[in-house]
């Protein structure tokens, strides 16, 4: 994999309303990992609920995530990029004998 991302762990707070707000901390140590920019959609579920992506995600088997976390794009092709690209994780986290794939749409800052 030629990319590196890092993961960032998603936490409720609660503010002094006692709302709760989702803040993201980034993972002490970055990912490999290895992206597909090439956007789709797919079906899920018994009722048939159409997930749309921006990209695919290959991560190794043994990293930790949740659909409620966010990946930080920081090198693309082992070249770090001037501006890190962040997606939200829409669908299902999909482990296979060998990695962790994970539909992203990207956030737009």
């Amino acid at each position: 994999m030629f990319d590196e991302c890092v993961i960032q762990h998603a936490t409720k707070t609660p503010n002094r309303l006692n709302e709760q707000i989702e803040t993201f901390t980034d993972a002490t140590v970055p990912t490999k990992c290895g992206l597909d920019m090439r956007p789709g959609s797919m079906r899920w579920g018994a009722q048939l609920v159409t997930l749309v992506y921006d990209a695919t995600l290959r991560l190794p088997i043994g990293t930790v995530i949740t659909v409620s976390d966010r990946i930080k794009v920081t090198k693309r092709f082992s070249e770090t990029l001037a501006t890190a690209l962040i997606f939200f994780i829409v669908g299902p986290v999909q482990r296979g004998p060998s990695g962790i794939r994970l539909l992203l749409h990207r956030v737009e800052v």
